[in-house]
């Protein structure tokens, strides 16, 4: 009874915190574009400020998963939305490409903690019947973000400008921050007496990171993330430059995608967590095998909204994928790994975002279309269900061994 009543305390805490993490994802290419117009960056200087997220979100996934495990998710969460409020006022209040690419690199530091401790309190949290449908909620919220902040951030740049933008995010992320030092409960504290009653041996990093669901979604959350960034980043070039339309329409499309991100979420929270509880390789098999074939029909159908539906189907079912995996660690890990565990896998989801654009750059420069960008996309959806479906059966790695 006390779980299900801190579950209606948590879940719409850490919802609220990661509308605020996928907002601040996802248009800081919109607010990249009145911000260099106005400090006069370059296209590389840019690309410097973006890089500079990544690279301090992948150094620090294995370090908060590490910490999550051993000082709570509550502990982590806390230190997460600090370090991304100061890093927004600092990159709000910042004129020169020193501090901007100083500030983002810090935000992505503190972005890495969120998805781990977010994770590992929904472990701490839910019963493993209901861990699929609480994760694919929080989930949710990057299909969310994708239509509301292209919408809303805009409007907010024409008022105040893109200073005011930032600032708006920031107030977000400090009102999270408020609600997780008030109302977040302290689990790991009752974990502690668990552990220490059992006398539980703590697990070897060497050993966790040896684990083999751990290293096969590594590797499938890698290849998803190569699909669901060129998606995200690139289709809107693609559609202007090759298609021929304009960016009003390719924006439209881009938001239809957007769509199915968030209808894919809910879709695994509904469906796959209630109808489909440890049958989920078989699921991201079949979804893997109709997101390829979709990526392929974009190219090649003529008819610009029956691409829009071919991709529009292909994104919501690589989301259903990505949502999917992303509850597999909840329920196939130990309790005591779930943090380094996922902070691990999730280093490898954040790869697929670094890979994303070499591949496409290096394929569009090679043959000089994208057809070849949509034929990968198939091909890493099918690799991702391929070790997907290497991972032994849940009574074989319900260990952290």
């Amino acid at each position: 009874m006390k779980t299900e009543q801190q579950g209606k305390v948590i879940l719409p805490i850490l919802f609220l915190g990661y509308i605020a993490i996928y907002i601040d994802k996802l248009v800081i290419g919109v607010i990249a574009v009145p911000l260099a117009e106005q400090l006069h960056l370059s296209i590389d200087e840019k690309s410097y400020i973006f890089s500079a997220f990544f690279i301090g979100y992948s150094i620090m996934q294995i370090p908060f998963g590490y910490l999550n495990d051993k000082l709570g998710s509550k502990f982590v969460l806390i230190i997460s939305l600090s370090i991304i409020t100061v890093s927004s006022i600092v990159f709000g209040s910042a004129s020169t490409l020193i501090a901007l690419v100083a500030a983002r690199f810090f935000a992505g530091i503190g972005h890495a903690g969120y998805p781990t401790s977010s994770a590992r309190t929904v472990t701490d949290t839910y019963p493993m019947e209901k861990r699929t449908w609480a994760q694919s909620i929080l989930i949710s919220t990057s299909g969310i973000a994708s239509i509301v902040g292209p919408l809303l951030i805009p409007i907010i740049i024409a008022q105040f400008g893109w200073r005011g933008a930032v600032f708006c995010i920031a107030f977000i992320f400090v009102l999270a921050l408020i609600l997780v030092i008030w109302k977040l409960p302290n689990t790991h504290k009752e974990k502690q007496k668990t552990a220490q009653k059992s006398d539980t041996p703590a697990t070897p990093f060497l050993k966790v990171l040896t684990n083999p669901v751990v290293i096969l979604l590594f590797i499938a959350m890698c290849s998803i993330n190569i699909a669901l960034y060129t998606v995200a980043n690139w289709m809107p070039t693609y559609f202007v430059d090759e298609r021929g339309v304009s960016l009003v329409v390719s924006s439209v499309i881009v938001a239809i995608a957007g769509l199915g991100s968030l209808l894919g979420s809910f879709g695994t929270a509904f469906i796959v967590g209630r109808y489909f509880q440890h049958r989920e390789k078989r699921v991201i098999f079949v979804l893997a095998v109709i997101s390829a074939a979709a990526a392929i029909l974009v190219y090649h159908t003529e008819n610009i909204a029956g691409a829009t539906f071919w991709l529009f189907l292909s994104y919501l079912c690589s989301v259903m994928i990505f949502s999917t995996m992303f509850t597999l660690p909840l329920k196939r890990l130990h309790e005591s790994i779930v943090g380094t565990g996922v902070g691990i896998i999730n280093t490898g989801a954040t790869l697929g975002g670094v890979f994303a654009p070499i591949i496409v750059a290096n394929l569009v420069g090679k043959f000089g279309t994208y057809e070849s960008v949509f034929t990968a996309i198939a091909v890493v959806s099918i690799i991702t269900a391929v070790f997907v479906g290497l991972m032994p059966n849940m009574k074989k790695d319900k260990l952290g061994a």
